[in-house]
């Protein structure tokens, strides 16, 4: 998975001999990528403030509260968040520029995690426990499509790479690496959501208000957490690869003036 749209890509292989030094100069440096940096910082505090507590496999110390008609739905939710935490290490290993034009092989084998260990198990976990989830029909109906769309993105990314189709390769790629990182969006706006329009009950409030109060949170965070980081990155492609065009145009302009 890479971040670049525009280029076609290089033939099966050609990324482990090397790019010529001309290229290796074009490169952009370290500090024209911004984005690299505060990426890794917002993982890495998404996953030391959320994944601990799951790691004790203790069912009350899970935040979605496990639904009891259900005995297989706390292990499932295990395995769909640790493969989810694999998914989106191996997801920014792969958007790291550094590591796939230094170390080809480490990426094409964090791509593989990404797909094998990561997308496919922990999507097909996320179906079954949006079947059994207590969060409410919305949060379900919005977990089982983003799981239908993030297992196909991968899929369709892993085998464009298999037949060197790198370029759609890359924008499978980064549909899917919006549809990962759609889970620290849902949080975020979940946190937004209990400052502003969506605060919680009182201390005193009874149960059932309580349940009301968290399903209407999960589905309104839920559904824009995937579908605007989608949409951002239908964009980003659209934009870079009419960019691509318009110089495509402006250098066949620049030669043909230039030929006597």
């Amino acid at each position: 998975m890479t971040i670049t749209t525009t280029q076609r890509g290089p033939s099966p292989g050609s990324e482990a001999k090397g790019a010529p030094a001309d290229a290796d100069a074009a490169r952009p440096r370290w500090w024209r990528r911004p984005w690299v940096g505060p990426l890794g910082l917002v993982v890495a505090v998404f996953l030391a403030m959320g994944i601990p507590r799951y790691l004790t496999f203790d069912p009350a110390e899970s935040k979605i509260p496990p639904n009891p008609q259900y005995p297989w739905h706390y292990p499932v939710l295990v395995v769909h968040i640790l493969c989810g935490t694999v998914a989106i290490v191996t997801c920014c290993l792969q958007v790291w520029p550094a590591l796939r034009q230094k170390y080809p092989r480490a990426h094409r084998l964090s791509g593989r995690l990404y797909v094998a260990a990561g997308v496919l198990p922990g999507g097909l976990a996320g179906l079954a426990v949006a079947y059994a989830s207590p969060s409410g029909l919305s949060m379900q109906m919005s977990t089982m499509t983003t799981s239908v769309l993030w297992i196909g993105t991968a899929v369709v990314g892993f085998r464009m790479a298999r037949q060197g189709r790198i370029a759609d390769h890359r924008r499978w790629m980064v549909r899917s690496f919006a549809l990962t990182m759609s889970i620290v969006v849902s949080r975020v706006l979940g946190v937004v959501y209990d400052h502003t329009i969506l605060p919680p009950p009182g201390a005193g409030a009874d149960i059932p208000t309580l349940i009301a109060w968290g399903q209407e949170r999960a589905g309104l965070a839920s559904w824009p957490g995937w579908i605007v980081p989608l949409l951002i990155a239908e964009w980003w492609l659209i934009e870079r690869e009419a960019s691509a065009r318009h110089r495509a145009r402006k250098a066949r302009r620049a030669g043909s003036s230039a030929r006597p």
